[in-house]
């Protein structure tokens, strides 16, 4: 790592080192890098500097992007805001098209057409230079021609500020500020702070109390996806031969510390019979103790003794009539374990167990190291007809080992879903057939008919019946929060112009419908059966195989303000209209949006009923959506009730 740091530092050093001729109109950069809340400089920075970028100004604004006439005062205003804010490194045609796009959502209108530019009237790349700061934490890029430059900051160990308004498991790797060179003022000067790393370390110990070594650490935060709660993973490092291990480049917070042994295979191990466990020695997450560090700290002693005396195995075979190109039964590979209490963490890594059986030639199974519990056992196999098949049997397991248990893998169920908009029939495209039966593929764009010869088995001609593609689409979701490739195998659906969609292989279990995207300034108003309505506790494939999706046009609008305690505006906030607790296992209700420069914000597209709309500074995505996170905030709600297609002003006070 050394090597290809210093070596990494010469190659700057080289670039920088060519001389140029002062010339006028030109300036210099003079780069400043310290530490966080610190004046002291940061040496060793690798500082990256591009441009200069054509500015965006409202005059090259003007010639590309002519306002609505029906834009009100408060309308223009935040269109002002978006053009203000608008990165560095974005060019004044793609602002434009931006402009555009929030003039049609803040009047309910139609996305705008937007024509793709060709490569030769894209705007030529500006230059980049590059360098390291010296021990001062400075570096100067002299003779810039004037304008607009981005500058990036990069160190290993240290890490930039947070972007406004995230809250994410993570801080970004690289510090970026922007600065404009004057040849009125030829020193322009950019000051900049990274945030250094924190080291964690300690040593793992098996059930034993002996080192053991060779097992991954991992350091977790909690995340949110959708409404459940999820641990994800943001750093790792292996245990040495002694069992110690030491975690670099932490960003302050507070983390989960987990171990997760080596996964069983077919030849036994004393680790076979480990379980995950996360600091100081449990296999509970909610039981876990935080580990917290701040900026630059050293935490040492998180040492984590190991569970394995609770542990066993499930084995049995899977019984199914799908078979291979072979003409065998197609096997199961991985299996999944997804815990039975709505309130459990979602976990991939925790979850999937390899199989382990020594033979498997009848669809036998075998996966080890499962905790007491109640589960779905889940496994998928390749259906080379259909795709991915999911197979799901409940289990308890109470310690020890559970046999001779038999998943049943069936080819999906049939799921037809009509979409019906309020403002006619659903537009379509005609896109290309599938490929994969090779042959030929015929595309059809603007009238204009190409045929394309494509690859497939057996050299089995494909069609060259263009097929028709929805503009929107209906999107099946399950409610049980299972992760791919659970959910994508019910994302299969031919569509008939009408506005039928036919999903062909969807996995029993409780689904959602929603549609992507949904049409300007439109809601669902309604997802019913034949005598029900199943749009906010979703429906059981199997009991239902029909459903009429309502699309209403209609949809309300909120415009208001982010105000703090002083009441002043609040930029860069994120707000958020949640539905009321009773139906807030209804996704599709929730809306988000974050505030300008000005403080403004605009939520469109909302279904009419009672809401609760809160704002907050910075907070994790999604989190909002989970009962457990919102039960701290509930009292910051402000209450709201729109009708069928109201525009209402309401400004929010942000969660302090």
């Amino acid at each position: 790592m050394a090597q290809t740091i210093a070596a990494a530092t010469a190659f700057l050093i080289l670039l920088t080192s060519i001389q140029v001729v002062p010339q006028d109109n030109k300036g210099s950069i003079d780069i400043h890098v310290t530490h966080s809340g610190s004046s002291e400089g940061l040496a060793g920075v690798a500082i990256t500097v591009q441009g200069p970028y054509p500015p965006v100004t409202a005059q090259t604004i003007a010639n590309l992007y002519t306002p609505n006439p029906a834009l009100t005062p408060a309308m223009k205003e935040q269109i002002d805001a978006l053009i203000a804010s608008a990165p560095v490194t974005i060019s004044p045609q793609v602002v434009a098209n931006a402009a555009q796009r929030m003039e049609a959502q803040l009047l309910g209108l139609p996305a705008p057409t937007i024509p793709t530019p060709s490569p030769a009237s894209a705007p030529a790349t500006p230059p980049q230079m590059g360098g390291v700061t010296d021990n001062m934490g400075q570096y100067t890029f002299p003779n810039l021609p004037s304008g607009l430059y981005q500058i990036r900051a990069q160190r290993d160990g240290y890490f930039g500020t947070p972007p406004a308004g995230s809250a994410g498991p993570s801080l970004p790797t690289i510090a970026t500020a922007t600065a404009t060179i004057d040849a009125r003022q030829p020193a322009t000067r950019a000051d900049m702070s990274m945030v250094r790393g924190a080291t964690v370390s300690g040593r793992v110990r098996d059930p034993k109390g002996q080192p053991l070594s060779g097992v991954q650490v991992y350091a977790y935060v909690i995340g949110y996806q959708n409404n459940r709660e999820v641990l994800t993973q943001i750093n790792l490092k292996t245990a040495d031969d002694r069992g110690e291990y030491r975690m670099f480049w932490l960003p302050p917070g507070a983390f989960i510390l987990g171990v997760a042994p080596r996964r069983a295979n077919a030849v036994p191990n004393a680790q076979d019979s480990y379980a995950r466990t996360f600091f100081p020695g449990t296999t509970d997450v909610r039981a876990a103790t935080r580990v917290k560090v701040s900026e630059g700290s050293d935490v040492s002693g998180i040492d984590i003794g190991v569970r394995g005396d609770a542990t066993g195995s499930i084995s049995g075979r899977i019984v199914t009539s799908i078979v291979g190109p072979n003409g065998q039964p197609v096997p199961a590979t991985n299996f999944y374990l997804m815990p039975r209490d709505p309130n459990a963490f979602t976990d991939i890594t925790g979850m999937n167990f390899p199989n382990v059986s020594p033979n498997r030639t009848n669809g036998q199974f075998e996966i080890r190291g499962v905790l007491p519990g109640s589960y779905d056992l889940i496994t998928t196999v390749q259906d080379p007809a259909n795709g991915p098949v999911i197979g799901r049997v409940h289990v308890d397991v109470n310690g020890g080992n559970l046999e001779d248990v038999a998943i049943p893998v069936n080819r999906g169920l049939e799921v037809k879903a009509r979409l019906v908009l309020d403002t006619g029939a659903v537009p379509f495209t005609m896109a290309a057939p599938p490929a994969a039966r090779g042959g030929i593929t015929t595309i059809i764009n603007n009238g204009i008919v190409t045929t394309l010869p494509v690859a497939g088995p057996r050299g089995q001609p494909a069609s060259t019946t263009p097929v028709p593609t929805p503009t929107y689409r209906i999107q099946l979701r399950s409610m049980e929060a299972f992760p791919a490739p659970f959910d994508s195998a019910a994302q299969q659906f031919t569509f008939d112009p009408s506005g039928a969609f036919v999903f062909t292989n969807v996995p029993e279990g409780r689904y959602s419908a929603s549609v992507v995207p949904l049409p300007p300034n439109s809601y669902i108003a309604d997802v019913r059966t034949a005598e029900r309505s199943v749009y906010d506790d979703g429906f059981m494939v199997g009991s239902v195989d029909s459903l009429e999706v309502m699309v209403s046009s209609k949809g309300g609008k909120v415009i208001g303000v982010v105000r703090d305690a002083a009441q002043k505006p609040v930029a860069s906030a994120r707000v958020v209209l949640i539905p009321p607790t009773a139906r807030r296992q209804n996704l599709a209700l929730y809306k988000a949006a974050t505030s300008d420069a000005k403080g403004n914000f605009t939520i469109t597209g909302i279904a009419p009923g009672e809401y609760k709309l809160f704002s907050w500074v910075t907070v994790p995505a999604n989190a909002w959506m989970n009962a457990e996170f919102m039960a701290a905030y509930e009292e910051f709600g402000k209450s709201i009730r729109l009708t069928e297609g109201a525009s209402i002003t309401s400004d929010v006070n942000v969660i302090p």
